[in-house]
């Protein structure tokens, strides 16, 4: 097993429940002794991960998976409200799917009924404006 093959195996036995460093240090030794890390190395290494919470109290530094579910989606008719209130005067849909964040995608039926789901916001025409 490879040295990333046995960090992802490490990663992946965190589950969503807290654990503490030394609980890691203690479960994987073999794989610390093969990269000849010691625990602060563990440490840094893990708050570098994507999708690892992190928390500390007085004596201890805890880590856990990141739960999926507990990831809220952004919310598309608050998405679009923020864009057209940033635009400062009624956008047509068509610019209004440009101007949304990257990570979102939406048709324009989706779009529609996003905005007509918002209470700030409403479609006249090809327009889409804030509710006065």
């Amino acid at each position: 097993m490879s040295e990333v093959q046995a960090l992802l195996r490490v990663k992946d036995s965190l589950g969503s429940d807290q654990q503490s460093l030394n609980d890691i240090w203690l479960s994987h030794p073999s794989v610390w002794q093969s990269l000849g890390w010691q625990q602060a190395q563990l440490k840094l290494w893990l708050a570098c991960q994507k999708g690892i919470l992190v928390s500390e109290d007085s004596q201890n530094t805890y880590f856990s998976l990141e739960d999926s579910a507990s990831k809220q989606a952004p919310d598309l008719s608050e998405e679009i409200y923020q864009v057209v209130q940033s635009h400062g005067k009624p956008l047509p849909i068509a610019q209004l799917k440009n101007k949304l964040p990257a990570s979102l995608m939406a048709t324009e039926p989706m779009l529609k009924e996003a905005i007509n789901k918002h209470e700030g916001l409403v479609m006249m025409g090809p327009m889409v404006k804030e509710k006065n």
